[in-house]
């Protein structure tokens, strides 16, 4: 009687202390704003992102969302810019994330597995498809990028030079949110 006392003891205390660690914080002032007008999100970010001056589609809806928050190690920021044809069903996002610690993508896990291609300036773009869309993502300036075009039902590929073009039409967002 007495062990199998000792060891509901130890069990409670087990779940008591694992309990207490995971309960503290991992994050703090975490952010998620759902889809609003671009201008709100940018108002928020804790960068500068540069913006594309071309969209391989014709976009009759722009939002963007936001995702922030701090951990011990730095802050983190991702906001997605989404870029729809409403009447064709088309979605094609910009994602840019900022990372202080740089741990979330490196060049080389961002390479693993895509195509190589040379962007202006020296960058190196990777893209990537598969049955349920196309990508191409790149570093800059301690950001990381990424165009996703989701693939609806019988939807056409975009030509990979669109993603290319899309990527070099990128200018330094100004402050009052403009390009």
């Amino acid at each position: 009687m007495k062990i199998v006392k000792h060891v509901l003891i130890f069990f409670v205390l087990i779940v008591i202390t694992s309990c207490k660690t995971n309960s503290d914080i991992s994050t703090t002032n975490y952010v998620h704003l759902i889809e609003q007008p671009v201008a709100l999100i940018e108002s928020k970010l804790e960068f500068t992102p540069e913006i594309p001056t071309y969209i391989p589609i014709n976009v009759t809806e722009a939002t963007a969302s936001l995702e922030s928050y701090e951990t011990k190690q730095g802050k983190f920021q991702e906001v997605v810019y989404h870029h729809r044809n409403i009447n064709k069903q088309q979605l094609y996002n910009l994602i840019i994330t900022y990372d202080e610690t740089d741990e979330i993508y490196s060049e080389e896990s961002i390479a693993r597995g895509k195509e190589s291609h040379e962007l202006k300036h020296g960058i190196k773009g990777y893209y990537d498809e598969d049955d349920d869309g196309q990508s191409l993502w790149w570093r800059n300036n301690g950001l990381t990028y990424r165009f996703v075009y989701f693939l609806n039902e019988g939807q056409p590929r975009l030509d990979k030079q669109e993603f290319i073009q899309s990527a070099n039409s990128v200018e330094q967002l100004q402050p009052n949110g403009t390009s």
